[in-house]
């Protein structure tokens, strides 16, 4: 993720869409990458008409590069991402509300499936106000898998000089995860004083261990209670990017945690696919 030198941003004419910019910046200047602007239209635009298209202001556009592609947006999206190696595509996708198993559009979904390196969506309610990364979210559900993600955010964390904060939630009477390895949290979450500690201990060795964690980052591990998507959106409030691993399903029944997120959130997050 950091070896790469661009940092996709796709527009599709709507304001909203903006709203990645500032984040995109950010993320430039934190992986010393080039941020390209695209939009996608088979429309035959000059560069004066291509930037009112885009709804560009002239704040938005120095130190950028503005391109444009002719085809289905997704496919255009995904093919330019891979030609210039992108370090991410970073954009502010339509929010459905009609649908509670599907909280992406079809653009945004179709790129999050098939994108070649880290999507990070942009919740069109945060707005234009500048972004820096101070904290970090990863939630994380004592599985193996969600382990996965420590390595990419102690990495980004180490760049930011940023603290990372690792959310456990425990919900008790849930169904727990059934993949092999998962740290199952203790019973009784109101008991501090006797299995919790020595838990937390356990959790925070085992996730970095597991996660290929890099030295030096400031890590702190915090435990709510409820349900899980509820819960990180609650924590994010204080944060300035969430990351969330994700094993490539959006059907009905799969990712809820990463639907409700994306459907309640203010905060950007980044999505990693795990293998």
């Amino acid at each position: 993720m950091t070896s790469a030198k661009t940092v996709l941003v796709p527009l599709d004419g709507s304001v909203h869409a903006t709203a990645a910019i500032p984040v995109a910046r950010g993320f430039g200047e934190l992986l010393h990458a080039t941020v390209a602007l695209l939009h996608v239209s088979d429309d035959a635009l000059t560069p004066d008409a291509l930037v009112q298209r885009m709804k560009l202001s002239g704040e938005d556009v120095p130190g950028l590069i503005v391109e444009h592609r002719p085809g289905a947006a997704a496919a255009a999206i995904i093919k330019e991402a891979g030609e210039r190696h992108a370090a991410m595509i970073v954009m502010c996708p339509q929010i459905r509300t009609d649908l509670r198993w599907r909280a992406l559009g079809s653009v945004a979904a179709a790129v999050l499936r098939a994108a070649p390196c880290p999507v990070v969506l942009v919740p069109p309610a945060r707005g234009h106000k500048r972004w820096a990364l101070h904290r970090l979210l990863v939630p994380h559900d004592g599985t193996p898998t969600s382990a996965a993600t420590i390595g990419p955010a102690t990495d980004l964390a180490l760049k930011a000089a940023a603290e990372l904060v690792v959310l456990h939630v425990a919900a008790p009477g849930a169904e727990m995860p059934t993949e092999p390895g998962t740290l199952v949290s203790p019973r009784y979450v109101d008991q501090p004083q006797h299995e919790w500690p020595a838990w937390a201990q356990e959790f925070l060795a085992r996730l970095c261990a597991i996660g290929d964690a890099r030295n030096g980052t400031e890590m702190h591990l915090a435990v709510a209670q409820g349900e899980a998507g509820a819960a990180i959106v609650d924590f994010a409030r204080q944060s300035d990017l969430i990351v969330l691993g994700w094993r490539g399903a959006l059907e009905p029944g799969h990712a809820r945690t990463m639907q409700r997120v994306i459907r309640d959130t203010t905060c950007p997050m980044i999505v990693l696919r795990v293998k």
